[in-house]
């Protein structure tokens, strides 16, 4: 793993930018720019194009008097953390009972964009041929995870994530345009689950379920996976029921938490 000292030489722009958003989260008030780049010890011009950036991408906030301060996005990116932390502990307990009813690897993972990333895990004793860690991004509609949280969407919403219809494939099976996923996802609608035969990993077989809050949105989703070989119809059919149970199970708790606040 890289040194501080090889991060900074290879990606002196990022550290920078890193480095005002610390100074800004750390401010008790808004910041000027000469206060910035003295802070950082960093020239006026370049602290200047960083903060631009960051504006641009509303990551700071500049006021009347030109003060800078953490902005929206900062805020947006903190809760989505703060979701993902609570989401992953009320869920352990439930993962944790699907893992010793199966003995296989249960993860827990939530769309972002084009993607769904995994937020907790509970690993079975198998070892595994592909095994997504915490916090990896797949592509959602290459994957069960993906494909069971994609269905939360409507048209309009999946016309605007995939707006060029083509989708990058990965294997022989992987579905190569929009068309394809809609109408998978119909399916995945109507049966309450998702699985993937060797989409993203040829020889992996997964079946995931959504996980809905009280309003009935989908918030994350639940999956197993593992070798076809050990994955035949029966096995899937006791993990499908077992990730169901936990969904509900989640989904009560989900409830429980927001009427206790």
């Amino acid at each position: 793993m890289p040194d501080d000292a090889s991060s900074k030489i290879t990606a002196p722009a990022a550290d920078r930018a890193l480095r005002v958003l610390e100074l800004l989260a750390d401010a008790e008030e808004g910041q000027t720019l000469t206060t910035i780049a003295s802070s950082l010890g960093l020239p006026k011009s370049s602290v200047h194009h960083v903060l631009g950036a960051l504006i641009d991408r509303g990551w700071v906030e500049r006021d009347a008097d030109l003060r800078l301060s953490l902005g929206l996005r900062a805020w947006e990116v903190g809760q989505a953390y703060d979701h993902a932390q609570t989401l992953s502990q009320r869920a352990r307990g439930f993962m944790d009972e699907v893992r010793d009813q199966i003995d296989e690897t249960v993860r827990l993972a939530v769309l972002s964009g084009q993607g769904q990333v995994c937020i907790a895990k509970s690993p079975g004793s198998h070892t595994l041929v592909f095994d997504q860690r915490i916090g990896a991004r797949l592509p959602a509609h290459a994957t069960g995870l993906g494909k069971a949280l994609l269905s939360g969407l409507d048209e309009a919403q999946l016309d605007a994530l995939y707006p060029h219809g083509e989708l990058e494939q990965f294997t022989e099976t992987t579905m190569a345009d929009l068309s394809a996923l809609k109408a998978d996802l119909v399916r995945v609608r109507e049966l309450g689950y998702a699985e993937d035969h060797g989409e993203y990993i040829l020889g992996i077989r997964c079946v995931a379920v959504p996980v809905l809050s009280r309003d009935e949105q989908i918030v994350a989703a639940l999956s197993v996976s593992g070798p076809v070989h050990r994955f035949d119809d029966e096995h899937i059919h006791a993990a499908l029921t077992a990730l169901q149970d936990a969904a509900q199970k989640l989904r009560k708790r989900i409830s429980d938490d927001i009427s206790q606040s």
